[in-house]
């Protein structure tokens, strides 16, 4: 029995280790076409204008595409900020920067901390309540693979393996999306702009040849 489970071990280990030694021996991917800057500024019933960070931020960001727009609806009665940040596979396809530490590092409160689903189209994401003095926001957060939506890191850090492995690319990106919390209708507002972005990042998904 205890030959049998060794034998197993030893097996998964020596394909762990051609597998890091295959990956390990392709060249990496280059981004030619960053197309996350064609994403819709009009999306459904939102018109988007574009914000810019700080050049301190920019460069700590490290980015290979990103977009930073505020969204507002017709009837001006709700503004969304969206950010989405994009990593390209030689740069590891994840952010370092996670908003559990950026937003209390900013000054705000994570009053709450928990998972929320958008629709029943897509898996669940993180929501936050976050607030700051007098000012609240609602805050929807995830990892995304074109199509595909990752709640946690380590989640992303398999699916980066796997898409190594079969397409010898792992590039992803970081979006966030949030919303004064103070008004009503908010978080239904959220949840209808987030159904509506995350087809839109998936067809405007940047091209690594």
């Amino acid at each position: 029995m205890n030959r049998n489970r060794f034998l197993i071990s030893l097996i998964a280990l020596l394909i762990t280790l051609g597998s890091v030694v295959y990956i390990s021996g392709r060249p990496l991917p280059n981004v030619v076409d960053a197309r996350l800057d064609t994403l819709p500024y009009t999306i459904g019933s939102w018109e988007g204008k574009d914000f810019n960070f700080d050049r301190l931020v920019i460069d700590e960001l490290d980015t290979d595409d990103r977009v930073a727009r505020n969204y507002r609806n017709k009837n001006n009665s709700h503004l969304i900020t969206l950010y989405i940040g994009y990593y390209g596979t030689k740069k590891g396809g994840r952010t370092g920067h996670n908003p559990n530490a950026c937003y209390p590092s900013s000054g705000w409160k994570i009053v709450s901390d928990t998972a929320n689903s958008i629709t029943g189209n897509y898996d669940e994401v993180n929501r936050m309540l976050v607030q700051k003095g007098s000012v609240s926001q609602i805050v929807y957060h995830w990892y995304q693979d074109e199509d595909k939506i990752i709640q946690s890191g380590i989640e992303q850090n398999i699916n980066r393996f796997i898409n190594k492995l079969r397409f010898n690319r792992d590039d992803g990106a970081f979006v966030r999306i949030s919303i004064d919390g103070r008004k009503e209708g908010s978080e239904d507002a959220l949840k209808q702009f987030g159904n509506l972005l995350i087809p839109l990042v998936s067809e405007n998904w940047p091209i690594e040849e």
